[in-house]
């Protein structure tokens, strides 16, 4: 775990918790929004932050795909493992908040 924390580099570290932090904080589906006091955090801001997260993390993935296939050795396989949290990350985000936003649509 502390050899994967050391490859994922800080940037990355930071993008992964701050995804896992909209799942951890996201609002039931159909919950009305807050507009305003801390209510505005899980009704309408976290809501907001989670496809711009998701996006980000789809990015991350499609770069170190990249970096992955200029790459021989260990940093091919480190870039592979770094893809897979990645990816790993983006499906929990993914997973997490798809029944909100079928329920906002519907």
């Amino acid at each position: 775990m502390k050899q994967l924390l050391i490859e994922l580099k800080p940037l990355r570290i930071v993008l992964i918790l701050c995804a896992l932090l909209t799942v951890i904080l996201q609002p039931e589906p159909g919950a009305s929004p807050v507009y305003h006091g801390w209510g505005v955090v899980p009704t309408l801001l976290i809501p907001v932050l989670a496809p711009l997260l998701f996006m980000l993390l789809m990015l991350d993935s499609l770069m170190t795909t990249m970096l992955r296939s200029q790459s021989t050795g260990e940093e091919h396989a480190r870039y592979g493992r770094v893809r897979n949290t990645v990816l790993v990350a983006g499906i929990l985000v993914l997973l997490a908040w798809l029944p909100y936003f079928i329920a906002l649509m519907s």
